[in-house]
C-alpha cells in the first residue's frame, strides 16, 4: 500500500473528513460503552469540519512522470452538501502553500516546471462520495487551479503560469478507512483494489495540455487495519476521547476518530511516495 501518488492523494484527502457519528435522538440519555460502541453514523447537510495539514509531501516518479510537492494546506474544509441517493456527497476546499518540481512528458511535448503555489492565487476544490451504509470512500474528484510563478525548462527567470490540474479517481472497490460498528479491539481487511487516476496539466493560456494516467493494483491484505484502544487526543479544536487506528503491518497510517466530534481529529500518513500530517481546527458539528 505504498507505491502510487494516486493512493497517496486518496489517503490524504479522505483523512480530512472521513466520517461523522450518529445524531442521538435522545440527547439527555447518558452515553454508555459496549463492545459494539458506535454504529454507522448519519450525516446532515451543512455539517463542516476544518483542518490544518501542517505537512504534505508528494514524491512521485513513475512512467516518465515526476512530481515533487512540499507544502501545507490551511483551512482545509469539508462540507456535507447532499444526503440523497445511496451516497453522501462532501465538498472540499483548502488554501495550498507549496513548492513544486514537476516533469511531465507526452508523445508530443515534454514540460519541466519549478515553482510555487500561493494560497492567494491557488484554488483547491473537490468532491468525495461516501457510502451511506458504512462511510467508505466510493469516489473522489479533485481540482487545483490558479496562477503560479514558475520556471519552464531552460528559461532562466520565473514567469506567471496559468494552470489547471484535474484528477478523477476511479476505485474498483470502496475504501474502508473505518468499519462500523466501531469498537475496541477490532481488525479489518484491505480489499482487492484497482485504482486508476487520470489528470491533465494545462498552462500558458491553454497552449499546453498534457494528459497522463496512473494506475495500480493492490492485492487483498487481511487485517490491514487495527483499532486497539481509545485515548485522549489534544488538537486545535480541543481535547477528545478518540479511537486510535493504525496499519497492522508497517507504520503507514495512524489516525484518531472521536465520536463526540463525529470525525477524524488527527492523522499521520507516511507512504513511500509521500506523507501528510494534520489535525482538526474547528467544526460546527453538535
Amino acid at each position: 500500500m505504498k507505491k502510487m501518488l494516486s493512493l497517496m492523494i486518496v489517503c490524504i484527502f479522505v483523512f480530512g473528513g472521513f466520517t461523522v457519528s450518529a445524531r442521538n435522538s435522545r440527547p439527555n440519555l447518558p452515553y454508555t460503552t459496549a463492545y459494539f460502541d458506535d454504529d454507522a453514523p448519519e450525516w446532515q447537510v451543512g455539517d463542516t469540519w476544518t483542518y490544518k495539514i501542517d505537512s504534505i509531501i508528494v514524491d512521485y516518479d513513475q512512467s516518465g512522470q515526476k512530481i515533487l510537492i512540499d507544502g501545507s494546506i490551511d483551512d482545509f474544509t469539508w462540507k456535507v452538501t447532499d444526503t440523497s441517493g445511496d451516497y453522501y456527497t462532501v465538498s472540499i476546499s483548502g488554501k495550498l502553500t507549496a513548492t513544486y518540481d514537476i516533469y511531465l512528458a507526452s508523445q508530443t511535448l515534454t514540460l519541466h516546471l519549478v515553482g510555487s503555489f500561493k494560497p492567494t492565487l491557488t484554488r483547491l476544490v473537490g468532491v468525495i462520495q461516501f457510502t451511506k451504509s458504512s462511510l467508505q470512500v466510493h469516489d473522489i474528484s479533485l481540482q487545483l487551479k490558479g496562477i503560479s510563478s514558475a520556471k519552464i525548462n531552460s528559461i532562466p527567470f520565473s514567469i506567471p503560469l496559468f494552470f489547471k490540474l484535474v484528477t478523477e479517481g476511479d476505485l474498483s472497490d470502496d475504501f474502508p478507512l473505518l468499519v462500523f460498528p466501531m469498537s475496541t479491539p477490532k481488525l479489518w481487511n484491505m480489499p482487492d483494489l484497482q485504482l486508476a487516476m487520470s489528470s491533465t496539466f494545462g498552462g500558458l493560456f491553454g497552449l499546453i495540455q498534457i494528459p497522463f494516467t496512473v494506475g495500480v493494483h493492490y492485492s487483498f491484505i487481511p487485517f490491514a487495519f487495527i483499532c486497539l484502544n481509545k485515548e485522549d487526543v489534544t488538537v486545535g479544536a480541543g481535547t477528545f476521547n478518540a479511537y486510535k487506528i493504525t496499519s497492522l503491518i508497517g507504520d503507514y497510517f495512524e489516525y484518531y476518530y472521536a465520536p463526540t466530534v463525529g470525525n477524524i481529529v488527527k492523522f499521520d500518513v507516511i507512504l513511500t511516495n509521500g506523507e501528510a500530517h494534520g489535525e482538526l481546527k474547528s467544526t460546527n458539528y453538535q
